[in-house]
């Protein structure tokens, strides 16, 4: 290669490289205004727990990873434009089994049981979405409430 070329290579990579961290800065710089969220990065452990807490299954689970209904319960899958949950009731006791939020949401506040009521919060902006499910029968009974938060005035 003679020297022009070798120059000319040279300042390519340059403009390049300036131009991703460029990008890069700009994107972070924009961040929440993108997605409407704000981002939070996850732990290393956070991470590991989620990954082995979703393997083999699209449905996410608590850090524990997903539960198992003892044999015999009543289980049942309940779904909504923010997220799905499956749940178990055993005698009176309700058991969050799994949730997974829609695109667009996260996952709020869990409460995953064993308990009398069990419940999780799909969340998207100001958009909050509480799914309740206790036990009726001896078999999953769900409630919902919705809460949005207008923008600040």
């Amino acid at each position: 290669m003679n020297g022009h070329t070798l120059l000319g290579l040279g300042g390519w990579l340059a403009a390049a490289t300036l131009t991703t961290v460029a990008s890069t800065w700009a994107v972070s710089l924009i961040g929440v205004h993108i997605t409407g969220q704000a981002v939070q990065p996850m732990t290393l452990n956070e991470v590991e727990r989620t990954l082995v807490s979703t393997a083999g299954s699209p449905a996410l689970a608590g850090p524990a990873g997903p539960a198992s209904p003892r044999p015999g319960a009543a289980t049942r899958e309940f779904s909504y434009g923010e997220g799905s949950v499956v749940t178990a009731c055993e005698a009176d006791q309700a058991v969050l089994l799994s949730w997974s939020p829609a695109q667009g949401y996260g996952v709020g506040r869990v409460e995953r049981g064993p308990s009398p009521a069990v419940s999780v919060q799909f969340a998207s902006g100001g958009d909050r979405t509480t799914i309740r499910v206790s036990c009726l029968a001896g078999a999953p009974a769900v409630t919902t409430h919705s809460t949005t938060s207008g923008p600040p005035g």
